[in-house]
């Protein structure tokens, strides 16, 4: 094989330097992105929003509650204990916290302060002395808990 057999190099496209510089610019702009998006003006959403289904899930068990209330046989401690299982799941579904046993002073901790507030409502009714005449106050928080947090 002699020199006269040899092939030179070959030369590189102009098309592979356009690609390697789109390529590039994509990079970079990808980089940048959060820089242009705050140039703009563009801001984070206020809070993490809720899906509608879980909303309405917890809006119609909400209702189901206050149903199961109007029954002249309904147990209205019961009923706050029920309320207030549903609104610990409902922080369990819409902010992903542990709140199966969680307390109102766990919750206020947490810096969650409706949920606490909800909470501390639903305890009152719960442990009460004497039976309690009814529970239109909490029903209307937990209501407002679910549609605050949407």
């Amino acid at each position: 094989m002699g020199p006269a057999e040899l092939i030179g190099p070959l030369e590189v496209s102009p098309a592979w330097y356009v690609a390697a510089c789109f390529v590039l610019l994509l990079v970079l702009g990808n980089f940048f992105a959060p820089l242009f998006r705050s140039a703009a003006g563009v801001t984070a959403a206020a809070g993490p929003r809720i899906p509608i289904p879980v909303r309405s899930t917890y809006l119609s068990r909400i209702s189901a509650v206050e149903t199961g209330l109007s029954a002249e046989s309904a147990d209205v401690r019961a009923s706050a204990q029920e309320l207030a299982a549903i609104v610990r799941e409902f922080a369990h579904d819409a902010w992903g916290v542990k709140a199966e046993h969680l307390t109102y002073r766990d919750a206020a901790v947490a810096g969650l302060d409706d949920l606490a507030d909800c909470l501390l409502g639903l305890y009152e009714a719960e442990f009460a002395e004497a039976e309690p005449a009814g529970l239109q106050p909490q029903i209307a928080e937990a209501r407002k808990l679910v549609a605050r947090w949407s």
